[in-house]
């Protein structure tokens, strides 16, 4: 009874309530439904932190941007260079037709990056074998028999030179000998160069002449399609027995030495010589091009985040990010 009369109190005090304030359908009135619908359509504010942050991340963008298009030039866009990008990373990971080729075209590249120095030590050994030259040359060939690793190979290299060059009596005994240590030293200060001239040793070759061979065909390269393997494979085989004999010295297996190999390891050296300037600079292009992914991401993260459906509207956010232009045109020869 006493929740009847409860119930008939509340329906009296709702009848008494101005119109405004009186409820349409269920419980809620006028004014009742309209702050609701305010307070539910109401939009929060994106967090400062957050501003700062997407701000920071364009300012790098612009920043990066700019360096970017300082570097970026025509040659870099142009097929035979990026060629060349793809043939550096094919050697480096071992790509199909390029597997564990690597290691023999450093090799190959040591030699012929050196080819002058190594003529010179053929030219002083054979020209200069006195008794006291020949303490260090023959000095030289036992330590390549053996198994000395790279760093001791200098030390003991060293040690022996400071000793024998004393003994020398002519002036220009001495300046033979000193010439021979430091060309010696710049071989094999180089891990490949080091492992080249070695091998060069056990296979008891004296006679460096096919590095210089083998420069002048890349030399010759210049005035062809670079492209073409074809091409390439034909100048393997009109000096065929220089690459098989290289092949041996360098170590190739077997069924490696071919047309096919060498044309390949011809074509990168000789794109490494055309594009040795460019390409440090295409590196420096891609790294900061991958910094600008770094911001681009941070910033669009951010923007896919904090929607103008759901905040507040940030102007910086509706701007346009710059850079991908450059970016889309260089991503397929990132690393």
């Amino acid at each position: 009874m006493a929740f009847l009369e409860q119930e008939n109190s509340t329906q009296q005090q709702k009848q008494h309530r101005a119109w405004w304030n009186r409820p349409l359908i269920g419980d809620q009135s006028v004014t009742e439904r309209i702050s609701s619908l305010v307070k539910g359509g109401k939009k929060e504010e994106v967090p400062e932190k957050v501003i700062k942050t997407h701000a920071d991340a364009l300012q790098a963008i612009h920043k990066l941007v700019k360096r970017a298009l300082s570097i970026d030039n025509g040659k870099y866009g142009n097929s035979e260079f990026l060629a060349f990008v793809k043939l550096k990373r094919a050697f480096a990971e071992s790509h199909e037709g390029y597997e564990n080729l690597d290691r023999y075209l450093q090799l190959l590249h040591a030699g012929i990056s050196a080819k002058h120095t190594f003529i010179a030590l053929e030219r002083m050994e054979f020209k200069f074998y006195g008794s006291k030259h020949a303490l260090l040359y023959d000095y030289v060939e036992a330590l390549f028999q053996s198994n000395i690793p790279q760093a001791e190979f200098l030390d003991s290299l060293h040690a022996k030179f400071v000793e024998v060059q004393p003994q020398l009596r002519t002036e220009v005994g001495k300046e033979v000998l000193q010439q021979y240590y430091q060309n010696l030293e710049t071989i094999t200060k180089h891990r490949f160069g080091f492992r080249l001239l070695r091998s060069f040793k056990r296979h008891k070759m004296t006679n460096y002449s096919m590095l210089n061979t083998v420069a002048k065909i890349i030399d010759g390269l210049d005035r062809l399609d670079l492209h073409d393997l074809g091409i390439l494979n034909t100048e393997v085989i009109a000096h065929y027995e220089t690459f098989q004999r290289l092949g041996e010295i360098i170590g190739m297996p077997e069924s490696l030495v071919n047309p096919k190999t060498f044309g390949r390891m011809l074509q990168y050296v000789a794109l490494e010589e055309k594009y040795k300037t460019a390409y440090p600079k295409f590196q420096e292009l891609v790294v900061l091009l991958e910094e600008w992914y770094r911001n681009f991401t941070i910033a669009q993260n951010l923007r896919n985040e904090y929607t103008p459906k759901k905040y507040k509207r940030v102007k910086e956010f509706g701007t346009s990010i710059p850079g991908v232009a450059i970016y889309n045109k260089y991503k397929a020869y990132f690393s």
